[in-house]
C-alpha cells in the first residue's frame, strides 16, 4: 500500500472562509478530482502569518526593484519578509508534490495579480510573494492557479506532473 503524495491548496478553494472579505472561493471540480488520489495540504498564508478574518486588503507595491506586499490601511505596515519567512517554514514543515493558489492574490496569485508599480500605476502582472517565495525556493514544484481549472484536462495534465516530480 502506498501512502498518497501531498497536494498544498488555497484554503479557500476548499471552501475555508478565510478570504480578506470571510468568504471562500470553493472549487468542488479540484475537491473532487484530487481528494481521492491526494493528501490534501489546505494553506491560507495571510491568515498564517496571523492576518484575520475578515481582514483589510492588501496588495503588491514596487518599491525600487523590489515587490514589498503592505496593508491597505494607515498605518502602512510591509508584511513581506513575513510572508517570505511563512513560505520558507511552509515548504520546510511539508513534503509536498505540487500546488494549487489562488490566482490574482496578493499572495498566491502567479503573474496575475493587481501591482502598483514605483509612480503609483497599476499593472496586472504581478506575482504574490507566498507563490513567488515558493518559486524560487522549488522551481521545478507543479504549481496551478486556480483560473486554469477550466476543463478536465488542466487537472489531468497537473496530476500528470505531481507524478512525474514525485518520481
Amino acid at each position: 500500500m502506498s501512502l498518497k503524495k501531498s497536494i498544498a491548496i488555497s484554503a479557500c478553494l476548499l471552501g475555508h472562509k478565510v478570504r480578506y472579505d470571510g468568504a471562500h472561493q470553493e472549487n468542488i471540480v479540484i475537491q473532487q478530482r484530487l481528494e481521492p488520489g491526494f493528501h490534501i495540504i489546505p494553506v491560507c498564508p495571510e491568515v498564517e502569518i496571523g492576518l484575520g478574518v475578515p481582514r483589510d486588503k492588501i496588495e503588491l507595491h514596487q518599491r525600487g526593484e523590489q515587490i514589498h506586499l503592505l496593508s491597505c490601511s494607515l498605518p502602512l505596515i510591509d508584511l513581506t519578509e513575513q510572508m517570505i519567512a511563512y513560505a520558507q517554514i511552509f515548504l520546510h514543515k511539508h513534503k509536498i508534490f505540487g500546488m494549487i493558489l489562488k490566482d490574482k492574490s496578493p499572495s498566491c496569485g502567479v503573474a496575475n495579480c493587481k501591482q502598483w508599480n514605483t509612480t503609483g500605476e497599476i499593472q496586472y502582472h504581478g506575482t504574490g510573494i507566498f507563490a513567488a517565495t515558493i518559486m524560487q525556493l522549488k522551481p521545478e514544484l507543479p504549481m496551478l492557479q486556480s483560473n486554469q481549472v477550466t476543463q478536465s484536462r488542466d487537472l489531468d495534465d497537473f496530476i500528470a506532473k505531481v507524478k512525474k516530480y514525485a518520481d
